[in-house]
């Protein structure tokens, strides 16, 4: 890991997994960031008796050269593998993600219809500065990310990488086609004041055409992007396990008949 291009890297960004009850829920964390973006939600949830377990993303977690020289598919196989290992010892499997880890979550339940829900926050279907990155790829390595809010607990590269940038781009074009291939309970949890993923024609286009019968949108007024993180996080937290708790509880009343 290199401190020189990392925001907090004293926080704990490495893969985990937390074993207790099922459901499973599969975190999937944002471009250029950690696991750390995603750990309060899966203690969150494994308060409440359920299995949690992130990867680290491919190219994510040591230095912005590595992101750099990824592929899309290899963020996707990263979060695939970490699917079918929680398939392997466990009968129900949710995945939630945010941001970027939003569109992995899309693509694995387009392939995975037995996958039994979505939790999306703030998923990056469209997303500011990515649109010029085949052209700044040319002449820059890396994007400066500005100062953020210094208090907030996310630790990851405190750089876009611009051909990674270009690839989250693919990423972006490959989740839109998925999405009428996605009929499982999804939330979605997206904030006005979201300046990276524009919340209005995000939250329009994933209501629209995700195929479910089973979707709900939660807006949250003042949250930035990071909505795991920041100050609308326990809203967050609780819309999520409201969401998923209810589904589980209507499954095992079937389940008894």
């Amino acid at each position: 890991m290199s401190h020189r291009y990392f925001k907090h890297p004293e926080l704990d960004g490495s893969p985990f997994t937390i074993e207790a009850g099922e459901p499973a829920v599969l975190l999937i964390h944002g471009f250029t960031a950690t696991t750390s973006e995603v750990r309060p939600l899966g203690k969150h949830l494994h308060s409440k008796g359920l299995t949690v377990s992130a990867p680290l993303l491919a190219g994510h977690g040591t230095h912005p050269d590595d992101l750099n020289a990824s592929r899309w598919q290899d963020w996707y196989e990263s979060a695939e593998k970490s699917f079918l290992d929680l398939r392997r010892e466990h009968a129900k499997v949710w995945v939630a993600g945010e941001s970027m880890g939003g569109l992995l979550a899309l693509m694995l339940a387009a392939k995975y219809p037995e996958i039994n829900g979505l939790l999306l926050f703030a998923p990056a279907l469209k997303a500011n500065l990515v649109w010029s990155a085949p052209f700044l790829k040319h002449f820059m390595k890396y994007i400066h990310k500005g100062k953020g809010d210094p208090n907030l607990a996310w630790s990851g590269y405190n750089v876009y990488p611009t051909r990674a940038m270009e690839q989250l781009l693919a990423l972006q074009k490959v989740a839109q086609s998925c999405l009428k291939q996605v009929t499982q309970p999804a939330l979605i949890v997206m904030s006005k004041q979201d300046r990276s993923v524009p919340f209005k024609t995000t939250s329009r286009q994933l209501m629209r055409d995700i195929n479910s019968t089973d979707k709900k949108l939660v807006v949250l007024e003042d949250s930035p992007h990071v909505i795991l993180l920041a100050n609308r996080q326990q809203e967050a937290q609780t819309a999520a396990w409201q969401f998923l708790s209810q589904r589980i509880s209507a499954s095992q009343t079937v389940n008894r008949y």
